[in-house]
């Protein structure tokens, strides 16, 4: 079985009910800071009995930001499905009619005199009906906290998650029996010295007692023994502790230091190493169902540790049937490092928790093998923004960035609903799709298809090229040839970019909009938007020296340079737009080379003219109204 979706009502940033679904197996959980991933995973320990789950207090109720609202209880829902034949007889007192667990957490929000509120705990559809306790026990919840201290979880003490595991590997009475009594044999010889070889134990105890018969007497003095520590199961294994050597394998004692020397990132692959062996023994023991519950793995991992340690969930999922792990997390690392089903998206707002979850999509095959090879490092940050704009190429991704600012003072000097100044104030993140297959990556933002209402509630923007049709002409023999199209304003141009025809649906729907560049190509069409003498400077100034043509490119530039964007004719501005786009794309400079010398000699203060369609781009992923560009 597994945890299916869970209901959250009033407990933290929870007013409304929030629901939350869940996949079988491995679940990565991401969202920006306060959207409700650590109320999630509280949410599920409460219900689930987590050993370590703390109190209810008065500020778990939910409490408006905007408004003076009274406190609600706290409702917690939980459902659990694909029972086995022997997990319905274990749980049936929780099941319902279609043999579905849930269970149901209610906290009333008036405490006692004592300051603690009511808990009432149900299984089933009905409040009243029976409900068995012991059914707990057959229930592993394991949590791993954001901000765990790994060094005091592995010394010794009560704390100890190696004492638990060590807890776990006696499921023998007579084992923990031999242990008690090998290590109370060995403590009574060394304090009695019955062999003679401790004088020193013995002379400090007997210096001990006779400095107190002599101060306090024999009426108000006490006796003292000495002994290395209790001799019970529980306090020999809380006074084991981990020692750590930084390579696999050795086994000279001599080596090995104290882990308080150890870095924080080792330290905490000890402690999740700890956790993943006590999760092989509670496996193996009575539980039907372990819930591992990880919160920020990656705290103090470098990358490649952070992609195999989530490989490895995956795999441990995969093999143990009976284990569901949720991670949450805000590492693109981790994003990237797994199937785009695994992903659940959630964004906080006043009232709760909006919960996505990719697999319930129905992206097609070909989707999400092209979206799960794509996803790199770079590209899932867009699952942690507020915003994106999807462009075709590196002019674009490097250049956008720069433009926003301009657009939005622009925009909020005439909107009464004030955009942040830069993209990355927005939270909006630019991300380079490397070619128009636009179709792969808007299912993930809009319904194309009608294949379901669910889509991930970030507002995307995609730029894509016009890319005219070519003309058809005679060549002087008669027959058709065609040839590049160059156009301007006022021609009647179609397009022959296949994304470019995703514009009428994407475009209505809630979260997505695809804007055309209206002529070309994105460099083009920035030409053509009298940005001519930018350009060609550019060009000239970072054109290789070298024979005659070289040098006469760079005359060319010099001369759409000194025009200052004043043109008699619209040929005139088209034939410079081609010679700038051409030599733009020339092996000699290169998009890459261009766009890095533009983005500085935009940020030096040169002015640049923003295409209408580009500024509209940027206000719809900054959250504008594109009307008012």
């Amino acid at each position: 079985m597994y945890i299916s979706d869970i209901s959250i009502e009033g407990y933290k940033n929870c007013n409304n009910k929030s629901t939350i679904k869940f996949n079988p197996g491995l679940n990565i959980v991401v969202g920006e800071n306060a959207s409700g991933k650590t109320t999630i995973i509280d949410a599920i320990r409460m219900v689930l009995r987590e050993p370590e789950v703390k109190y209810i207090t008065e500020d778990d109720f939910f409490k408006s930001f905007e408004r003076e609202e009274e406190k609600k209880n706290i409702c917690i829902d939980i459902n659990l499905k694909k029972l086995t034949p022997e997990e319905k007889i274990t749980f049936l007192s929780w099941c319902n009619a279609d043999f579905d667990a849930e269970l149901h957490l209610e906290v009333e929000k008036n405490p006692n005199f004592k300051g603690y509120y009511k808990k009432t705990i149900w299984g089933g559809k009905s409040k009243s009906s029976a409900f068995e306790e012991d059914t707990f026990n057959f229930i592993d919840t394991i949590y791993l906290p954001a901000l765990r201290n790994a060094e005091e979880k592995l010394t010794n003490g009560k704390k100890s998650r190696l004492a638990l595991l060590l807890k776990h590997q006696y499921d023998e009475k007579e084992r923990e029996e031999e242990l008690v009594k090998a290590f109370s044999d060995f403590n009574e010889a060394v304090i009695s010295n019955k062999e003679g070889k401790y004088e020193e134990l013995s002379k400090t105890k007997k210096d001990i007692n006779a400095a107190m018969r002599d101060s306090m007497g024999s009426v108000f003095g006490q006796s003292i023994n000495l002994q290395f520590s209790e001799s019970t199961f529980s306090s020999i294994l809380q006074n084991i502790k981990m020692v750590f050597f930084p390579h696999i394998g050795d086994v000279d004692n001599k080596k090995f230091r104290d882990i308080a020397i150890n870095s924080l990132g080792y330290n905490n692959l000890l402690y999740i190493a700890t956790v993943f062996a006590e999760l092989e023994i509670v496996n193996k023991n009575n539980s039907l169902f372990t819930v591992l519950l990880i919160e920020e793995p990656e705290a103090h991992l470098h990358p490649q540790i952070q992609s195999k340690l989530i490989k490895y969930l995956k795999q441990m999922t995969d093999d143990k049937k009976n284990l569901q792990i949720i991670v949450t997390t805000h590492s693109s690392v981790i994003a990237s490092s797994v199937s785009i089903d695994s992903i659940i998206h959630i964004v906080g707002s006043n009232e709760g928790i909006e919960s996505t979850k990719i697999s319930d999509f129905g992206l097609s095959d070909s989707e999400k093998n092209y979206l799960n090879r794509w996803m790199d490092i770079t590209k899932s940050t867009m699952l942690f923004s507020k915003g994106i704009i999807l462009v075709e190429g590196i002019c674009e991704a490097m250049i956008l960035p720069a433009l926003a600012p301009k657009v939005l003072k622009s925009y909020n000097e005439k909107s009464e609903i004030k955009l942040p100044s830069t993209l990355e104030e927005a939270g909006v993140t630019v991300v380079n799709i490397n070619g128009i297959n636009f179709k792969y990556f808007y299912p993930l933002f809009a319904d194309l298809e009608g294949r379901g209402k669910d889509r991930l509630p970030i507002r995307c923007s995609g730029i894509t090229d016009k890319d005219p049709l070519p003309e058809t002409i005679k060549d002087e023999n008669g027959k058709d040839k065609s040839i590049e199209v160059f156009p301007i304003e006022s021609d009647s141009i179609e397009s022959g970019n296949e994304a470019a025809k995703l514009c009428d649906v994407i475009n209505e729907t809630n979260y997505s909009r695809l804007f055309v560049s209206p002529l070309k190509t994105f460099e083009y069409d920035l030409a053509m938007n009298n940005n001519f003498s930018l350009m060609a400077e550019t060009i000239k100034d970072n054109w290789s020296k070298g024979d005659e043509k070289k040098e006469g490119v760079k005359k060319e530039c010099l001369r759409i340079k000194d025009k200052g964007n004043k043109y008699e004719n619209d040929d005139e501005r088209s034939g410079d737009a081609k010679y700038i786009l051409k030599h733009i794309d020339s092996n000699d400079l290169g998009k890459g080379v261009f766009s890095q010398f533009l983005l500085e000699k935009i940020e030096a203060g040169n002015d640049i003219n923003v295409p209408e369609y580009i500024q509209e781009a940027i206000i719809w992923a900054c959250g504008g109204n594109c009307d008012e560009v």
